[in-house]
C-alpha cells in the first residue's frame, strides 16, 4: 500500500483511488489525517532525540577538556 522510509510513510505511494473504492473517501481521509499526525509525532521525537544526543556529546567532550 505506502512505501516506509525509516518508519515514516511516503504519501506519494499510496493509491488514493484504489483506497477510496475499498474504503470510502471518508475512511480515506480519516486514514490519512491519522498518518500526517502520527508523522508529525514522529518528526517531533525524532527532533527530540538529536537535541538530547547533541546534549550528551557537549557533555563528554566538556568532561574530556577537564
Amino acid at each position: 500500500m505506502a512505501v516506509m522510509n525509516q518508519n515514516m510513510v511516503d504519501l506519494s505511494q499510496l493509491n488514493l483511488e484504489e483506497m477510496i473504492r475499498e474504503y470510502g473517501e471518508e475512511e480515506v481521509v480519516r486514514l490519512i489525517n491519522i498518518i500526517i499526525e502520527n508523522s508529525k509525532k514522529m518528526l517531533e521525537l525524532q527532533k527530540t532525540i538529536m537535541m538530547l544526543t547533541k546534549e550528551k556529546e557537549k557533555k563528554k567532550q566538556d568532561q574530556r577538556r577537564r
